[in-house]
């Protein structure tokens, strides 16, 4: 009898283990090692209107805003804990995927606080993921600066805590016409799983991450084809709550604007709904233009040229007003921490706005040194009260002058169901 009291003690010993073992398993913690040494640890996901930051402590009194804040709409936040050594921070972002991997779209929003040297919780706001699935996935894209490449590691598996019962919208059969003041605008073709010549994972050709979504349009202005209007923006919702802004490339084709533009969203949803941005590229009246002649190019890093804030230092080299909003034009740096040639992006300038250009657009019409070359140039934010632009190749460059446009956009919508390339 005490044998098979003691071996049934064993066994049950043995039964517990693994099943500890088994828990543990399904529940440790989700980890990922960049390239770079830097571990990436799951520790936490939120979704509500309340966020706060995971293992930071937060005063007894009063609301602490660097540590606590609250969202209008319920909204998901997954937060990572990642350590890197001194000085040497990570470039990463994380791209949300199905379980089958139909569609995938990017993160929207990266904040982060220190808990210590070389450890931070970085909360990252997810306005787009597979809301009718129980899981969804996060894949980490890490941009190696060493060699100028893409990186895609296998990430984090995700509960979703927004799963529930969601509405369907209807769609509208196509082509559809849709008009904003004189711009009459028909969508004729929407298709996703697209080739793009952006590859986000050059080891998996099909990936999702290197597909995109094809809108094929036809624009008119005042009843007359309009050849000097192109989309600028898509913004792409559904009946579940996702909401994502993709910027475009487009091109003319058999009379129409194509655009290519990333990200859009699950496909298997009855319809997407398409805010879309059309921007002019030329056609200006004298009260949208502004041009600028002798702006000085200082040297800078590209490091502090992003961390200009409303305290800078140094002061606007001209201003102006156009449309009713007022512009600060600041001078023109060239990054000395940026190698320079082979195309790279060697400076840039900012202009800043007394208000936010909220149903308006900035366009740099032309960017040239002082003896009138063209400089090549990139727009590198839009919106807000920050715009920034970044200037290719400048060689010996110590003056610029540029021709730029404040003007207004059109904004069209459509319902429907994007079918597959």
């Amino acid at each position: 009898m005490k044998t098979k009291t003691l071996l049934w003690i064993v066994v049950s010993v043995l039964v517990a283990g693994i099943v500890a073992g088994a828990v543990w398993w399904l529940w440790r913690p989700q980890t990922i090692t960049l390239s770079n040494g830097t571990q990436l640890k799951l520790v936490a996901v939120t979704y509500g209107k309340h966020h706060n930051f995971p293992g930071v402590k937060t005063p007894a009194r009063g609301w602490n805003r660097n540590q606590m804040f609250d969202t209008t709409n319920d909204t998901l936040f997954v937060w990572i804990e990642q350590k890197h050594k001194d000085n040497n921070w990570p470039n990463y972002q994380l791209v949300v995927y199905d379980k089958a991997a139909t569609a995938c779209a990017g993160n929207s929003m990266m904040t982060s606080r220190q808990i210590r040297r070389g450890d931070e919780i970085v909360g990252i706001r997810l306005d787009a993921f597979p809301r009718r699935q129980g899981k969804f996935y996060l894949r980490v894209l890490e941009w190696n600066p060493q060699n100028g490449r893409q990186t895609v590691k296998n990430g984090f598996v995700i509960s979703n805590p927004a799963r529930g019962y969601f509405s369907a919208w209807l769609p509208d059969p196509l082509p559809n016409t849709q008009e904003d003041d004189d711009l009459s605008v028909t969508l004729n073709r929407l298709e996703f799983g697209a080739k793009t010549p952006y590859q986000g994972n050059s080891n998996a050709p099909n990936d999702p991450m290197n597909k995109g979504i094809l809108a094929a349009f036809q624009i008119q202005q005042n009843g007359k084809p309009a050849t000097n209007w192109q989309p600028a923006q898509v913004e792409t919702s559904d009946a579940t709550g996702n909401h994502i802004t993709g910027w475009c490339n487009s091109h003319w084709e058999n009379n129409e604007e194509v655009t290519l533009y990333q990200w859009g969203l699950w496909p298997d949803e009855p319809a997407w709904k398409l805010r879309v941005e059309f921007s002019r590229t030329s056609g200006f009246n004298d009260g949208e233009l502004w041009t600028v002649q002798d702006i000085p190019v200082q040297p800078g890093r590209l490091q502090d040229f992003w961390n200009y804030g409303r305290n800078r230092k140094d002061s606007a080299f001209a201003e102006t007003t156009l449309n009713g909003i007022h512009l600060k034009l600041y001078p023109a740096k060239q990054f000395t921490d940026q190698s320079p040639g082979n195309g790279q992006i060697e400076g840039g300038f900012q202009i800043q706005t007394d208000q936010p250009a909220g149903g308006m657009r900035m366009t740099l019409l032309k960017v040239t040194d002082g003896q009138g070359h063209d400089i090549q140039n990139w727009n590198w934010s839009q919106g807000g009260t920050d715009h920034r632009f970044g200037l290719r190749e400048l060689g010996n460059v110590k003056l610029l002058n540029l021709t730029l446009a404040l003007h207004r956009s059109r904004f069209v919508e459509f319902t429907t169901k994007p079918t597959k390339q």
